[in-house]
């Protein structure tokens, strides 16, 4: 019998990663009593089990079991499944379906020998209503440490340091933050002119201060805009501003504002609260509407070809040529990042126009680009059958390190401490290995077949000759079918254009290596 185990901890808390090791643990001791071999594990580790949707586990093991890769399914509890009843309900119907047995343990339930539903149906409903009191629970803490001024986000605000639960200034950034309002609020600099000038002062961003994940180099409008905004710089904390609706569906709504919580004099204050007023009350007025009809025709196609960003639309530029697309690097940067890269829109239009046409005139040309397409797809596919092989034998390895490591426990030649720790180094190895794995197999299984790409790319250039391009919003939709993206030089020409067939590859490209 072929088993696969399923556990899931909301946090990833210490004692949360101690329930993982302990529901693996216990279902393969189960499966080791009764000879059964673990096939696969399906963990969720850190995610809640009020809806089943962000569970990316349990969803690749309802797939698999429709592929019918193990006759078993084992989790400690209903409420490991989910606690939301009618989910766990669809959940178990979807796995018993399919004829496979589910063994649910700390309920004592099993499709084999469990003649009613009614244990699993009230504990469905317990694991939902612990849930929703769960949830509660949660608001309460969360409103009671809002109205003492409690600082909760997880980083601090730059310009400040967290002591303990409350904000203190930073001595080296809060002169910065006031600066920068100082700058925009009574000097009239505006966000590109005060971003570019950080980065020319090597001020360091503040996700690089804060030590936050994704921390940028450069600082950019978005940056400066977030602190001009943000009321923390009165001294001001505001909480409640939005709350869950529901703990299943997991959907926010905003709060009104008197029903905010407001703790003034909560930390040091860098402006008053007439500045941050007058700060919202400029940016309201100066309000930006760069949106217009040929901003979004090459937009995510077009892109700088030396440091990769897209290239944003400019209405100003290039007026005779209807605008031009400017490397976004550049607009954000200046030349401490990129140069613009500038190319007019009608220019960029018609060169693509060109090339689209020769391409559906030039049949020798058109296979040349498929046949590349189709040699980089094969090779990317022959590569992938190879590593599933090999991932595969590591699985079956690491399944018999198990049983050799179960049965070294069970004769008492290694302590529960030993077997815990080794037991844990494979199981880690497993879930990384077992998720590429159902990576690499959902990447063979949708292999397109070649001929009907072809033909399918071939419908879409015949239908951009025939199309009226004054309607962009048509050409929008063509083009970005027919294309991956475009780079743009330095020099207003066009290096490359990525064709979208199996495999993005380029005509251009092809041509200069001679293929």
């Amino acid at each position: 019998m072929r088993v696969a185990i399923y556990a899931r901890v909301s946090t990833k808390k210490d004692a949360q990663k101690n329930s993982l090791e302990n529901q693996v643990s216990y279902a393969t001791s189960l499966a080791a009593q009764n000879g059964w071999t673990i096939s696969n594990q399906y963990i969720d580790d850190g995610i809640s089990g009020a809806t089943r949707d962000n569970r990316e586990a349990i969803q690749r093991l309802l797939e698999d079991s429709k592929k019918k890769k193990f006759d078993v399914v084992i989790a400690k509890s209903v409420s490991r499944l989910g606690r939301n009843t009618v989910e766990n309900l669809q959940t178990a119907h979807a796995i018993e379906s399919m004829d496979i047995r589910l063994i649910l343990p700390e309920d004592n339930y099993d499709t084999a020998t469990s003649t009613s539903k009614l244990m699993f149906n009230l504990k469905a409903v317990l694991a939902e209503e612990e849930s929703a009191k769960l949830s509660e629970r949660i608001k309460i803490g969360l409103r009671a440490s809002a109205r003492e001024g409690v600082y909760k986000a997880s980083l601090p605000a730059f310009g400040y340091k967290r002591d303990g639960k409350k904000l203190v200034l930073d001595e080296v950034y809060a002169p910065i933050v006031r600066e920068m309002f100082d700058l925009y609020l009574y000097q009239d600099w505006g966000m590109y002119k005060i971003s570019n000038y950080f980065i020319s002062r090597g001020i360091p961003t503040p996700r690089t201060v804060s030590g936050g994940g994704n921390k940028g180099t450069l600082w950019n409008q978005s940056s400066v805009s977030v602190i001009l905004k943000n009321i923390v710089y009165t001294g001001t904390l505001v909480h409640h501003r939005e709350e869950t609706r529901d703990f299943i569906s997991k959907k926010r709504r905003r709060v009104a504002p008197s029903e905010q919580i407001v703790h003034e004099n909560a930390h040091p204050s860098i402006i008053t609260m007439n500045e941050h007023l007058a700060v919202l009350e400029k940016m309201k007025k100066k309000g930006r509407n760069n949106s217009n009809g040929s901003e979004s025709l090459f937009a995510h196609i077009a892109v700088c070809a030396d440091c990769g960003k897209g290239m944003t639309f400019r209405k100003d530029r290039r007026k005779k040529s209807g605008g031009a697309y400017v490397c976004v690097g550049y607009v954000k940067h200046s030349t401490s990042y990129c140069s613009s890269h500038i190319i007019g829109y009608d220019n960029l239009l018609q060169v693509v126009k060109d090339d689209l046409k020769e391409l559906i005139t030039d049949n020798i040309k058109l296979e040349r680009l498929y046949g590349a397409a189709n040699t980089k797809a094969n090779e990317q596919h022959a590569k992938h059958l190879k590593e599933l092989s090999s991932v595969t034998k590591r699985l079956k390895k690491l399944n018999n390190e198990f049983k050799n490591l179960l049965e070294l426990y069970s004769e008492k030649v290694i302590g529960i401490v030993q077997f815990k720790a080794q037991n844990e180094h494979i199981q880690a190895e497993q879930g990384r290995l077992s998720q590429r794995k159902a990576e690499i197999e959902s990447l063979l299984e949708t292999k397109k077949d070649t001929e009907e790409q072809l033909r399918a790319f071939r419908k879409q250039i015949s239908r951009f000759t025939e199309l009226d391009i004054d309607d962009e919003q048509v050409l929008k939709q063509v083009l970005q079918k027919l294309i991956q993206k475009i780079e743009v030089n330095e020099d207003e020409s066009i290096k490359a254009i990525h064709y979208n067939i199996s495999r993005p590859q380029s005509v251009r490209t092809l041509e200069q290596q001679g293929a």
